[in-house]
């Protein structure tokens, strides 16, 4: 039996997508200003682009640096 690695890999973004909109969706106006501000900081400072010109690989490396800042 084959395993369907993009349907899964599909299904594991997917989830981990809506969890991102839920959580930032549960922050104040003040701590999606802050959250948005150090994404755009993250990703100039860690690849010299601006945040709609990462790579999703990229992106999801400044999106988990964001929410462990707010995590703690």
């Amino acid at each position: 039996m084959r395993i369907p690695w993009i349907g899964l890999g599909s299904a594991v973004a997917a989830a981990l997508g809506l969890y991102g909109l839920y959580w930032y969706d549960n922050l104040s106006r003040e701590e999606k200003e802050e959250a948005d501000r150090m994404a755009e900081e993250y990703a100039k400072k860690l690849y010299g682009r601006g945040l709609d010109q990462l790579t999703s690989h990229q992106l999801a490396r400044v999106r988990e640096l964001v929410h462990g800042r707010f995590a703690g």
